[in-house]
């Protein structure tokens, strides 16, 4: 009876199969890290030279103080007609530039595809806020404004996933006040790496198979076959042996096997055949590592949208965001504050006498003096020689005592025959506090009105000798 629990020819086809299919399995990865890598580098290398190209026709200064002011120039209108032109031009997902403050995206110019035209859409505002990424997504932008070079990262929105390259804005001074981004679909990316990745696979799962055939071919005529054929002799012997009692008639029949040439042979197969399939690894590990990839260097970035530029103090854009939440605070019922209007006298007479550098001068110069006064507020320059100084806390309990400062400062100066015209400050001020009822605006009004019933008791009243 034969009783074959692990045939070795079916050991050796399972474990030629398994073999094979374990280097289908390496080589096919392998291939898809490599052509990956090599595909992102293509992309990567093609939107950057769209970034450099188009942050070299930027007057970076120009569309600095735009971002600061909020207005549009001459300039940011062709910077809106490049990027609507670039879109188009290279196909890209989206093409935009941005900023982050706050945890909040603000538009700084983005482009408007032809499609996007045709359905009627505008381009968006300047400083226009976007609430189409979550949190975790807008960190990457804030971190690639940091940068000093091309960042790229995939990234989702409510506009879908996109593969992204973002080069900052940097400005004659090294400020770094934005991010210009061009994407592009990150299917379309995954669809070409997949393409490519199934061609790979089915070309070495083709090549694994047709080495898998030969191999078991190869070791059912060398292998297998004379060990079957062995087998075949030795029962045959065996039957004979019982049954005869001739010893002479005992008679095996040799198959004529050289077993120790055909194991060298097929150990001697396999050992090429290794040696082969690690050739193509190495090869492909070459092609890997002359693969590069971007390095990151973080630098942090002065905060300036919010600042004034001459006075340092903060700016009418911070202004409008502080409204936003002090008016949070009165919607809940717990807010206390006060509000001092300033307004420099007599402005309008220094630049028409000595210039506008001396009119500079004089705005900060006051500036710095009432920057000494309140020290725990907050100062806001909402004009050009307006100014709002928000009192909370300390500076809030001691309101009546420092408005009194303020004035008896600024009389000194006002009156100080030893200075320059330009350095001899005049102000005109007015408090308000705010009242169960009252909106920011509420309370603004009546500084305003305060500040300018102290103006008119100013001109009324004689001014010193020059």
């Amino acid at each position: 009876m034969i009783n074959r629990k692990k045939p070795i020819h079916k050991s050796l086809i399972v474990g030629s199969a398994v073999f094979v299919a374990f280097l289908c399995l390496i080589l096919s990865v392998q291939a898809y890290l490599t052509y990956s890598r090599s595909l992102y580098k293509r992309y990567d290398d093609k939107l950057d030279n769209i970034l450099n190209y188009i942050t070299n026709q930027i007057d970076m200064d120009d569309l600095y103080e735009c971002t600061l002011t909020g207005q549009k120039s001459e300039k940011y209108g062709k910077v809106q007609t490049l990027l609507n032109g670039m879109v188009d031009d290279f196909e890209l997902f989206y093409l935009y530039s941005l900023f982050v403050r706050n945890d909040s995206m603000y538009n700084i110019c983005s482009a408007t595809s032809k499609e996007e035209r045709a359905r009627g859409e505008e381009d968006m505002k300047l400083l226009e806020p976007t609430d189409a990424y979550q949190p975790s997504e807008i960190q990457k932008f804030a971190k690639a404004i940091k940068e000093n070079q091309t960042t790229y990262f995939e990234e989702d929105s409510d506009y879908g996933l996109a593969y992204t390259a973002c080069k900052p804005y940097v400005n004659s001074l090294g400020v770094h006040f934005g991010v210009i981004c061009a994407d592009i679909s990150i299917a379309e990316l995954h669809k070409t790496v997949n393409h490519y990745v199934v061609y790979n696979v089915l070309l070495t799962l083709c090549l694994g198979i047709l080495f898998g055939l030969i191999l078991i071919i190869w070791l059912r005529h060398n292998v297998t076959g004379p060990i079957l054929a062995l087998e075949k002799s030795a029962r045959h012997f065996a039957e004979k042996s019982r049954e005869n009692k001739t010893p002479d008639e005992l008679v095996f029949d040799d198959p004529d096997i050289h077993t120790n040439n055909e194991v060298e042979s097929l150990a001697n197969a396999i050992s090429q055949m290794s040696q082969d399939m690690r050739n193509y690894v190495q090869g492909l590990l070459k092609a890997e590592a002359k693969a590069r990839s971007a390095q990151e260097q973080a630098e942090d970035m002065t905060q300036l949208a919010f600042k004034d530029a001459l006075t340092h103090v903060n700016s009418k854009v911070a202004y409008d965001k502080m409204k936003e939440a002090l008016q949070g605070e009165i919607d809940k019922g717990c807010a206390s504050f006060a509000l001092v209007m300033i307004d420099a006298n007599n402005l309008k007479d220094i630049n028409d006498t000595y210039g506008h550098d001396c009119g500079d001068k004089y705005i900060s110069g006051s500036c710095h003096i009432f920057c000494n006064i309140y020290k725990q507020s907050l100062i806001y320059r909402v004009g050009g020689d307006e100014f709002i100084v928000l009192l909370q806390n300390s500076d809030y309990s001691n309101r009546l005592k420092l408005l009194k400062k303020l004035e008896i400062e600024f009389q000194k100066t006002m009156n100080s025959t030893s200075r320059k015209p330009w350095e001899r400050y005049s102000i005109a001020f007015g408090m308000a506090e705010y009242k169960k009822g009252d909106s920011v605006d509420d309370v603004f009004k009546r500084a305003d009105e305060n500040m300018y019933q102290k103006k008119m008791e100013i001109k009324g009243s004689p001014k010193p000798n020059s």
